[in-house]
């Protein structure tokens, strides 16, 4: 068991124990095949009981989507979480995965200019 600092939900921080941790592309080979899901720890997997589905932002799924999050999260710290689960199964967290616009240019529309006559 290693105890660790981690952050849920953008400003929550806590200590937990965990029983590994890493950065997410090294937990991911390690642990891909052994039944664990991958979530953002700043919007964790959460079920609601008013309309049965679950909410947070989930960093595998199909093999396309998989890759792009690893390339992109690859060197975040990752841990498994002992207080999550999704669907019965255990889940592994990724510290900051979810913030979208991270390293995205915004570039706001062009404004037509009207002439003035």
């Amino acid at each position: 068991m290693y105890k660790i600092r981690v952050r849920y939900k953008y400003h929550y921080y806590r200590w937990i124990n965990t029983r590994d941790y890493g950065s997410f592309k090294d937990i991911y080979e390690k642990y891909k095949d052994k039944g664990y899901t991958y979530w953002c720890a700043d919007l964790p997997p959460e079920f609601s009981n008013q309309d049965g589905t679950w909410t947070g932002y989930r960093l595998d799924g199909d093999k396309t989507h998989t890759a792009s999050t690893l390339k992109r999260y690859g060197r975040h710290k990752s841990w498994i979480d002992p207080q999550y689960k999704f669907e019965g199964k255990p889940v592994i967290l990724v510290y900051n995965a979810a913030c979208l616009q991270k390293g995205i240019p915004y570039y706001p529309p062009k404004s037509k200019k009207t002439k003035i006559r």
